[in-house]
């Protein structure tokens, strides 16, 4: 495909490779066309762009593909799903860690990046490992950027990040995407996305539960309302980090993705630092008020140095908020999580705020309520 590309071709080639052309309720549209429309503004190697127009193709036709399946299994529709366990915070907050570590306890259903890129069939209990997609996804080659973020084939990956492109609702932040395109989607109606969600949990535990489910990614910040509108039973693990170290990291990670996606010196990475800091300050304010809304009794607030130096006392504390309990097993797989992923065995990750067009006292005004309100 060329520079300029229509909805209307993205659309042609979804139908053509799902064979079908309904894609359920609408919602969707404005996403497509506002994609389109910043990817064409943003200084990609061809070869990048090339990859965003196919992923655009792939999220639509996963759509088609859902819609289709509950036509012919309409009995998906009545799965019932025994609650969610939102795990959320800024980037960089060990919100991967935290949900890593929750993952481990058999009780939660969690979403793995194989499933959610091509969730039809449904994974079916007891024959994952001859599934193409996990035979794939573990032979796949090793990930580079671990140092950065943490990440584990058959542990649970964000959801909001893998499945909103089904919506045409993704935040794209691989990419430098225009001001324009941020400001929609920060203020974007997510009711539509949402209600898809929930459609693809119910689809992905139809032949494989459990129906607790554990879910994490650092944008459900500014949806908080949303959530607790479509599924009134979820509680929120909030994990916390002093936004100094918070934002200069997102902002180092940012700056690696755009630059590996974009025309050589394209990038202008003093630029980086202050739209994330921008960007997540207005979601934390969101959050925040989203929590007096929604209740604050549904929320259970985690420091990253806790989870850190006391893991093991943090989440019997989580867990006591949970009303769920924790088993001996449970307690040795955290040990061993912990000892296999401790700070450091990976690389380090360095950066620092000034590279990025930063400086600490302007993070600490922008979150001054935050910092002030958890003592960070």
């Amino acid at each position: 495909m060329g520079q300029d590309v229509s909805p209307e071709q993205i659309v042609a080639r979804a139908i053509a490779a799902a064979g079908t052309d309904d894609f359920g309720a609408d919602g969707w549209q404005e996403g497509l066309a506002r994609s389109l429309a910043g990817f064409a503004r943003v200084p990609m190697t061809p070869e990048a762009l090339a990859t965003q127009h196919g992923k655009l193709v792939h999220d639509l036709v996963m759509r088609l593909k859902i819609e289709q399946w509950f036509k012919d299994h309409p009995e998906t529709a009545d799965e019932q799903l025994d609650g969610q366990v939102f795990v959320v915070g800024l980037p960089r907050t060990g919100t991967t860690a935290m949900v890593g570590m929750m993952a481990l306890d058999e009780r939660f259903r969690f979403l793995r990046a194989w499933e959610g890129a091509s969730p039809i069939p449904p994974p079916v209990a007891g024959e994952e490992d001859a599934d193409p997609r996990v035979i794939a996804a573990r032979g796949a080659v090793d990930y580079t950027m671990a140092h950065m973020h943490i990440r584990d084939v058959d542990g649970p990956e964000e959801d909001l990040a893998i499945l909103a492109g089904f919506d045409m609702k993704s935040y794209h932040g691989v990419l430098p995407m225009p001001d324009d395109y941020v400001d929609w989607w920060l203020n974007a109606d997510f009711t539509s996305f949402y209600a898809l969600h929930e459609r693809l949990l119910k689809l992905l535990q139809s032949r494989r539960k459990p129906g607790l489910w554990l879910l994490k990614s650092p944008p459900h910040l500014f949806r908080l309302k949303e959530i607790a509108t479509r599924y009134p039973k979820a509680r929120f693990v909030m994990t916390h980090r002093d936004p100094r170290k918070v934002i200069a990291s997102v902002a180092s990670l940012h700056s690696a993705l755009h630059e590996e996606r974009c025309l050589p010196g394209s990038i202008d990475r003093k630029a980086v630092g202050p739209r994330h800091l921008a960007i997540w300050a207005e979601g934390m304010r969101r959050a925040l008020a989203a929590r007096a809304e929604i209740g604050e009794h549904r929320f259970v607030d985690v420091r990253n140095d806790e989870v850190v130096q006391r893991p093991i006392e943090t989440f019997e504390r989580i867990y006591d908020h949970l009303g769920m309990d924790m088993n001996p097993a449970l307690r040795a797989r955290l040990d061993d999580y912990n000892s296999r992923n401790a700070p450091g065995n990976f690389g380090a990750h360095r950066y620092t705020a000034e590279e990025y067009g930063l400086t600490d006292a302007a993070i600490r005004a922008e979150f001054r309520d935050y910092v002030e309100r958890f003592a960070l």
